[in-house]
């Protein structure tokens, strides 16, 4: 392979749909030209692995949100794996201001996701998680 940026794959998770068979979703992310993409693709169709899409850009659309509450407490990890398991998007980046252990706290989150649409949906979900763990979300003024 040319350049290989990095591997995703999605397993044990209630919102990614596995295919049949026990196989599970992998994503590469390469940065190669164009034959040699058609070579690997090539080679990978003949040994029975499906691809879904190639040539387009994963994440498109960027926002950076801030979470204000107990935020570690409430999990933090649980978090961010709800927001990577949903396929459209992923936390890229964070920030963590602790000032006294049992005093509120407060997270930059930076997200990717795919699309406005897709970020959109992850939002809804950031909405639902922050309710759930009774956390303020501030977001940016365009998304709101």
């Amino acid at each position: 392979m040319k350049n290989l940026i990095s591997v995703f794959h999605y397993h044990k998770t209630k919102n990614t749909n596995k295919t049949g068979g026990g196989k599970v979703q992998v994503q590469l992310v390469l940065d190669a030209r164009s034959p040699v993409i058609d070579k690997i693709k090539e080679d990978m169709e003949q040994t029975g692995i499906r691809i879904l899409r190639i040539g387009e850009e994963k994440y498109r659309e960027t926002i950076t949100v801030i979470m204000i509450g107990h935020v570690v407490n409430t999990d933090i990890r649980d978090t961010v794996s709800r927001i990577d398991e949903t396929g459209i998007a992923e936390v890229t980046d964070m920030s963590l201001s602790m000032p006294e252990i049992n005093e509120p706290t407060s997270a930059a989150i930076t997200i990717n996701a795919v699309g406005k649409h897709e970020l959109k949906k992850v939002v809804a979900l950031l909405k639902e998680i922050t309710k759930e763990k009774d956390l303020l979300l501030v977001l940016p003024i365009e998304l709101e």
